[in-house]
């Protein structure tokens, strides 16, 4: 059988297939990027605050909601690192977009040692202290400080001296409160994360060591070892929970986020106050901690994944999750967003599956052809044909049934999808979630009705060679007859001056190709051959499906890929 497939047909199915990878791996990090509650932090007066996104949700000492500090306003565009809060209310945080590099998350992912300086890339960017009431900001350090990727932070407010934990360089480093470094960093972690001072000791959750390290906070003895907190009991190993990340004093004891490798899905485990194994907190199936936090004789933990700011006694009992009407609005929007981009990303897994769909219409098709040269083989075996005798050729039917099968199965699959949308949108309340898909649903189901309108203009054709006379018939009944001389054809065409026939592409051709190679083209003896490039503008100027199906195709592809980039 011949296997040759069209140019055009190759870079339809690449093009296809590149436009739903992007659209799928877009979507899908989209929607990733949109979390939920992340850090949470206190300030002097017992104010909490939850970090979701690139805003502040301010809540009272009894955890009832105050006001959403909006990010945005200071600069930030893209909420990088920790923060903490100066003994008089101000914040400390960095602003500026997101300094990363698709290498530099790379390298990241590979635990390699981030190795860019700490100096901004504009003044605008890196650490600020900022009033969060009137948004007013100055940079911390003369020079300014950027550490471009994960930190964690902590002020202490009998001092407002800094310390930061370098997570990417593996250091610890002590500033001022306005931003003067009192002492070398100091080497000797991986990837420390959370800190805070207790009882004049300094704790770093030093991730990578599976350990609480001890120092000393002193700046003429900074980060002196203590001593060293094993946190990863069997337990935590078992579980696959090893990398401590956050903590924070309960009580008389210790809570601790254990996570997995992936920095995610950890667990929270309890310790008393001389570091021993009390037991694992019974958290939900699917929870993913972030950050821990001590509040009145509440602990409260950030879901990420979930939504959720999660509320427990102080002996582990939980209780109702965070009831914050602020949290709550960003939330509703998020979960919009987010399944927004998912759809987008469930739109590319979409159209791989119609391409698959397209490539099995095609298999079946070539099935079907082979079929029919083998009964028309059979055909010419069994009585032998006059090369005198006028030649009639017509589609084959079978053919025909198997494509317009095909595409009735791909109209069920659209419609199945069209509900899917529509259910999501009216669960979600949000009927302009659906209406986003309206345009991208219309142009796939234009796409179908494209193939459907090229099939059936497949459909009633004839050919009839008499002689040197050429009767052609269309998909709309008409006929047109002439000379040999006056016929032009190609290996896919052939056509008088006002009526064409498309014949197929091997090997999923309309006609017989045998009988095409055997029977019809020998007797196009002074018929003119033109190139496909000239056949195509015969379609087009003949108003042919076949003719400008490619046109639409490639008008189509721009219009969804101009709408999925302006999303």
């Amino acid at each position: 059988m011949n296997s040759n497939v069209h140019p055009l047909v190759v870079a339809l199915v690449l093009i296809l297939t590149g436009i739903a990878i992007v659209t799928w791996m877009w979507g899908s990090g989209e929607a990733a990027s949109i979390g939920g509650p992340a850090e949470l932090k206190a300030d002097g007066r017992g104010h909490s605050y939850v970090q979701i996104q690139n805003e502040l949700v301010e809540h009272d000492a009894n955890g009832q909601y105050l006001k959403t500090h909006d990010l945005r306003d200071m600069g930030v565009e893209l909420f990088l690192g920790s923060f903490d809060f100066f003994s008089n209310g101000d914040i400390l945080l960095r602003r500026g977009p997101d300094p990363r590099s698709v290498g530099d998350n790379i390298r990241a992912f590979q635990r390699k040692t981030n190795l860019e300086s700490i100096e901004p890339d504009s003044p605008e960017s890196g650490l600020f202290r900022c009033e969060l009431q009137s948004k007013e900001c100055t940079r911390f350090g003369v020079s300014g400080i950027d550490f471009k990727a994960a930190h964690g932070t902590f002020i202490d407010r009998t001092t407002d001296n800094v310390y930061i934990s370098d997570t990417t360089r593996h250091v610890l480093r002590k500033f001022s409160d306005d931003g003067l470094a009192l002492a070398e960093p100091v080497s000797g972690f991986r990837f420390p994360n959370q800190i805070l001072i207790l009882d004049d000791k300094l704790f770093i959750a030093d991730t990578n060591h599976h350990e609480v390290r001890v120092v000393d906070p002193a700046t003429e003895n900074f980060a002196a070892e203590l001593a060293r907190k094993n946190v990863a009991p069997a337990i935590a190993t078992a579980a696959g929970q090893t990398w401590p990340s956050h903590f924070t004093r309960v009580g008389d004891g210790w809570w601790v986020n254990n996570m997995r490798s992936g920095m995610n899905q950890g667990g929270v485990y309890l310790f008393d106050n001389n570091w021993r194994l009390v037991r694992k907190l019974d958290l939900p199936d699917g929870a993913d901690p972030i950050a821990l936090l001590a509040t009145g004789d509440e602990v409260w933990i950030s879901d990420w994944y979930n939504d959720k700011v999660r509320r427990f006694t102080n002996t582990g009992e939980p209780l109702s999750d965070l009831d914050s009407a602020g949290l709550e609005t960003i939330l509703a929007r998020a979960r919009t967003e987010r399944t927004k981009f998912e759809m987008i990303s469930y739109s590319g897994i979409a159209l791989i599956l119609l391409i698959l769909a397209g490539l099995a219409v095609r298999g079946f098709a070539v099935g079907m052809s082979t079929d029919t040269v083998k009964s028309a083989h059979d055909e010419r075996s069994s009585r032998a044909q006059s090369p005198e005798r006028a030649l009639v050729l017509t589609p084959d039917r079978k053919v025909l049934k198997r494509m317009t099968l095909a595409l009735r199965f791909i109209i069920l699959m659209l419609l199945f999808a069209a509900g899917l949308v529509a259910y999501i949108a009216v669960a979600y309340d949000k009927l302009e979630f659906g209406v986003e898909f309206v345009f991208l649903g219309t142009g796939i189901f234009a796409f179908v009705i494209l193939i459907a309108w090229i099939n059936r203009s497949n459909c009633g054709t004839s050919i009839r060679v008499d002689g040197a006379t050429v009767t052609l018939r269309n998909h709309n009944g008409r006929e047109s007859s002439c000379s040999m001389r006056e016929l032009r054809y190609d290996d896919t065409t052939i056509a008088t001056r006002d009526v064409s026939v498309f014949l197929g592409r091997a090997p999923a051709s309309i006609y017989n190709r045998d009988d095409l190679k055997e029977k019809l083209f020998p007797r196009l003896v002074g018929a003119q051959k033109v190139s496909p490039i000239q056949m195509q503008k015969i379609l087009i100027q003949q108003q042919h499906p076949q003719g400008i199906t490619l046109i639409m195709v490639v008008v189509g592809l721009l219009i969804y890929g101009v709408s999925v980039v302006s999303n």
